[in-house]
């Protein structure tokens, strides 16, 4: 009889289990904070740029996942020598965590691919234009606006791996930090 009864209740939290699901679409857009090029001994500093970043997922109170795509172009340092840009395509895994009434703080975690871009003398050919293996990190702080509505603040650490350049067949470290503010939008 407890096994019934256990099977039975098991059954039914599964079934409760996606009406508290919802989808969702977010939009954010930020500061985007890219480390420095560095290949051998050189390293080329990158300014700050705005960086983009939209999401379809669906939030299942508490965990999240969702699909996202982020873009970000930035100048180097030194003036007139080029710039870089790229485009992330990522899986992510999010957790809120409730703090106060209206408001969550989260966890983030993704992979996914980086299609990463950069030349340090236009017009010439980019010295990186490739496809890369990308993972990021992240945190922040999801404040209710309505029953539907989030505004979402938040941090993202974002690294490449395994960049190669091109002209002196040597590996290139480079990662990028963002601070970010968006909405997020529940079906």
């Amino acid at each position: 009889m407890k096994k019934t009864c256990a099977l039975i209740m098991l059954f039914v939290g599964l079934g409760a289990a996606p009406a508290l699901a919802a989808p969702y679409v977010s939009v954010s857009a930020g500061l985007g904070l890219p480390g420095d090029f560095e290949e051998l001994s050189n390293a080329w500093g990158v300014n700050s740029g705005v960086s983009w970043n939209g999401a379809v997922g669906y939030d299942f109170n508490g965990p999240r996942v969702e699909a996202a795509i982020g873009y970000q172009e930035t100048d180097f340092a030194s003036a007139g020598s080029g710039q870089t840009s790229f485009y992330s395509f990522m899986a992510n895994a999010c957790y809120d965590i409730p703090i106060v009434k209206g408001a969550k703080a989260y966890v983030l975690g993704g992979v996914g691919v980086m299609d990463l871009k950069a030349d340090d003398d236009p017009p010439t050919s980019y010295w990186l234009n490739e496809t890369y293996f990308a993972w990021q990190l992240g945190a922040g702080v999801g404040i209710d606006l309505s029953k539907s509505v989030v505004l979402d603040l938040g941090y993202r650490y974002l690294k490449p791996e395994n960049i190669i350049c091109a002209y002196h067949d040597a590996d290139v470290n480079w990662e990028n930090h963002s601070v970010m503010a968006g909405i997020r939008y529940s079906f």
